[in-house]
């Protein structure tokens, strides 16, 4: 029973100290979310943009670097992020390989 209490203690506690940081993380995290999002977003629309290619991807890198605890963004997060970029250029491709046009159907 102490045991359980003992543990009680400290959980609460660690919510009362690290609860705070926590909720401010997660908004920022999400404000990152969203611009990064965005950013793949214009990147769909012009896919040749270098310059929209790099904000996108130091957006990507603060992103998935403020959902770490060392607030950097690892090895893994880089190569997702190159596949998301590279995904959000391509799509435009794929549409029309895969998709075309109502001429091209008849």
């Amino acid at each position: 029973m102490a045991l359980l209490f003992y543990s009680a203690t400290l959980i609460f506690a660690a919510l009362i100290v690290f609860g705070p940081h926590f909720f401010m993380k997660k908004t920022l995290i999400l404000k990152n979310k969203n611009q990064y999002y965005d950013a793949l977003e214009q990147l769909e629309k012009d896919s040749n943009n270098e310059e929209l290619k790099l904000e996108a991807w130091e957006l990507g890198r603060e992103f998935y670097g403020s959902a770490r605890i060392t607030g950097k963004a690892t090895n893994f997060d880089e190569a997702i992020i190159k596949c998301q970029i590279t995904a959000s250029c391509e799509t435009n491709e794929i549409e029309i390989q895969f998709y075309p046009s109502n001429s091209e159907r008849v």
